[in-house]
């Protein structure tokens, strides 16, 4: 959920090396980029639905999704769970590395995002946790790999624990870029501010973001928009809507490296993103001023489930884990023809990976350190789950990567994407 400023793709090309091509030659250029961008943006792939029943709760929804990589029901098949503003164009960003791998990266839209229904702020958890079987039904997959990104963990982690048997037994890893910590264990002064609005102004948080979008800061990246966002006032510009190019390009404005992870060059990746939010913008974006009463814990969005509690949480996702590896073990050797190979029940290991940005002026160091704290005892040299009884089934892992924010820690060009693609993938991967 995050936005970075950037230049305009003549510009990327410049900085990338050649001369500045005369005005009438760099405008066909752009055109052909936006036109090439559309139709890419526009594909079917991106833009599939499915439709959940009536139940007690709500009336029949609509769910809008979208496939990235290997569009293929034989594939392996990771379920990707964005950020605030992260809906289903986020598997534009897996598209080529995905296809690499020969993975296909599923992205769904959460309600009132995109195409999806809206339904009351209270039921966006239950209403997640029907939406994902049925998604694997409409998709035709047994297991999905899991991850993901800022608020969207809070989701990740329901799931997990609600239904333990979603992950292939050859990976059972739940892999989580920069989770959302809640605002009062974080030092970021912004939100602690944003907790204590009103409920009222802070549904009208994805309005207030078209605005921004739209005027103050019209090129962003897709992995989301908030941080960039906020931060934007603070971004040196020269005055030309560049901003200050006399510095390094970062790897997502890098031509080499965005032909190596997106398959295109830093200035076609780029008016990609452009295209991108506008066609963000054009769908219903409530879902993420949902998603910000929820993330800000406001009593009309109910609670965060299972994962309300941070530091009681892995405790109970660990007996979670072994009561479910135990009923498994069971299943197996109930059948007669079980395969003799006792590996075949899978490893009775959960590891929960989680990658954090360098610097991350939404989750901050205190917010970091609060999470990996609340894991602590699960810890890969930590002997036992905690109670000193049982052996663990959970193990926490972490890492830091380079050069990386809020908004960029997933983008393909940063290469932790890539490197959880391959862990899924395991030894027989390419």
């Amino acid at each position: 959920m995050a936005a970075a400023a950037g230049g305009t793709a003549p510009d990327l090309v410049a900085a990338a090396g050649p001369a500045p091509m005369p005005a009438a030659s760099t405008t066909s250029q752009q055109e052909e980029l936006d036109s090439r961008a559309s139709e890419f943006i526009t594909q079917e792939q991106f833009t599939r639905r499915f439709t959940l029943p009536t139940t007690d709760s709500h009336g029949e929804l609509v769910v809008t999704y979208a496939v990235g990589g290997l569009d293929s029901e034989t594939a392996p098949t990771v379920l990707f769970i964005g950020g605030m503003f992260g809906g289903r164009y986020l598997a534009s960003m897996a598209e080529h590395v995905g296809k690499n791998l020969g993975m296909r990266i599923i992205v769904p839209d959460r309600p009132g995002m995109g195409g999806s229904t809206v339904v009351n702020p209270s039921l966006r958890l239950s209403v997640w946790l029907e939406t994902v079987p049925a998604l694997m039904r409409a998709i035709n997959a047994q297991h999905v790999s899991i991850a993901a990104h800022s608020c969207g963990v809070i989701y990740a982690l329901n799931t997990i624990y609600e239904m333990p048997w979603i992950l292939p037994r050859s990976n059972r890893k739940l892999y989580l870029f920069s989770p959302w910590v809640s605002p009062e264990h974080t030092d970021v002064t912004m939100l602690s501010l944003a907790s204590h609005l009103p409920w009222g102004l802070i549904n009208n948080f994805d309005s207030i973001i078209r605005f921004v979008n739209g005027t103050v800061m019209p090129t962003v990246h897709f992995s989301g928009m908030v941080s960039g966002v906020v931060s934007a006032p603070f971004t040196a510009n020269r005055g030309d809507g560049r901003g200050d190019r006399s510095k390094p390009l970062e790897r997502h404005e890098r031509d080499d490296v965005c032909r190596e992870y997106c398959g295109v060059s830093a200035a076609e990746n780029s008016a990609r993103s452009k295209v991108l939010m506008r066609t963000v913008f054009k769908e219903s974006t409530l879902g993420a001023s949902h998603d910000a009463l929820l993330s800000l814990r406001k009593e009309v969005a109910g609670s965060w489930g299972v994962c309300d509690n941070y530091e009681t949480y892995p405790h109970a996702l660990d007996a979670k884990m072994r009561a479910f590896f135990q009923e498994e073990k069971k299943a197996k050797t109930s059948q007669e023809t079980a395969p003799s190979n006792s590996a075949a029940a899978g490893s009775e290991r959960f590891v929960l990976k989680t990658i954090w940005a360098e610097k991350d002026m939404m989750i901050g160091e205190k917010g970091e350190e609060y999470f990996n704290n609340c894991f602590q005892l699960f810890g890969e040299n930590e002997g036992s789950s905690g109670n000193g009884e049982e052996p663990k089934c959970l193990f926490y892992e972490s890492e830091v990567v380079p050069e990386t924010n809020h908004e960029t820690v997933c983008l393909p060009q940063y290469e932790a994407l890539s490197r959880i693609l391959r862990d899924i993938l395991g030894p027989q991967g390419p």
